[in-house]
């Protein structure tokens, strides 16, 4: 049996609370099941606060997507992580991946490092975090981390958070498939950077999806089953013309209209083309949960209601 589909939604905060409430009152009543933000050293609202005052105006689970491991320190993340499974009941997920953007590192004086020493520094991340959420004091000596008698708060999920891990490479999706509960495919191409790699990547993810599956199955041996695959809408255009967007944009991106309607983060068309889309995405590739930004609600709210439970 396929797995129950699941939707949330991306918000970068609001000019006011209480455009951030009517927003996520929105979207739970058109079914959305989780309210999530992105960490970017930018101007969006800090991640925990903003989820904190989310969780304690609805119901909804609230998900960090993503953390990047690279800004904070795991022992922070977990610390803040528990905090907020506590505060929330209960319905907190940690998404989290290694960070990306080169402009972000650079501007708070970050070094960005090597794809290598960044995945090293994320695994062994996920190691204190896990540890951290123990229930007793934990010690950690690694290459990146050194870690001695800390104790965190305890969670109240049990055993702990779902954890989300976000990536696109092999060495990173097989950690996601050994370690995460859910794991989120990006639409990104192993080289980006920077926010306007995003059109080369989504124009060619079609080509990379099925082999990235395999990452994670090889990654989860036989709790493959047991792990929810999530897809982000990068991209989401409602006009009903969807074969002259998918030309256009496979100009723009450098790519061909059958790779971009192919894409598994590309959504055109009206309501039932992109109701379609949802339910092929899932037969073909296992797909159940589906992320859209906060942007994309008044096209996808009523996809969303006609789809929560099937």
């Amino acid at each position: 049996m396929p797995r129950p589909f699941r939707f949330g939604i991306t918000l970068g905060g609001a000019p006011s609370r209480t455009e951030l409430v009517e927003m996520v009152k929105q979207a739970e009543g058109s079914g959305f099941s989780v309210a999530a933000t992105a960490d970017h050293i930018s101007d969006r609202h800090a991640v925990f606060p903003l989820l904190s005052t989310i969780a304690e105006v609805s119901s909804m689970r609230v998900s960090s997507m993503v953390i990047a491991n690279d800004y904070h320190h795991p022992i922070g993340v977990a610390r803040d992580a528990a905090t907020l499974d506590i505060l929330s009941e209960g319905r907190f997920e940690l998404g989290i991946g290694t960070g990306w953007i080169k402009a972000q590192y650079d501007a708070a004086g970050l070094p960005y490092d090597d794809g290598r020493t960044k995945v090293d520094r994320f695994e062994e991340a996920i190691e204190v975090i896990k540890g951290c959420w123990a229930g007793s004091p934990f010690t950690f000596a690694g290459e990146h981390y050194q870690v001695t008698g800390v104790a965190c708060p305890r969670p109240v999920q049990v055993p702990r958070p779902p954890i989300l891990i976000a990536g696109s490479g092999r060495r990173m999706l097989g950690i996601a498939g050994r370690e995460a509960d859910i794991v989120g495919i990006s639409g990104l191409g192993r080289v980006a950077t920077r926010f306007a790699d995003f059109g080369k990547g989504l124009g060619t993810s079609a080509a990379r999806i099925d082999r990235q599956i395999e990452w994670i199955r090889q990654g989860a041996g036989a709790r493959f089953a047991q792990i929810e695959i999530s897809v982000m809408a990068h991209h989401l255009d409602p006009d009903p013309d969807f074969d002259s967007v998918a030309v256009r944009l496979a100009g723009e991106w450098g790519t061909t209209p059958d790779d971009v309607l192919r894409s598994p983060h590309v959504f055109l068309g009206d309501e039932k083309r992109l109701r379609d889309s949802i339910v092929e995405r899932r037969e073909r590739h296992g797909i159940s949960y589906f992320v859209f930004l906060g942007a994309q609600l008044p096209h996808v709210a009523k996809v969303v209601e006609s789809l929560v439970g099937e």
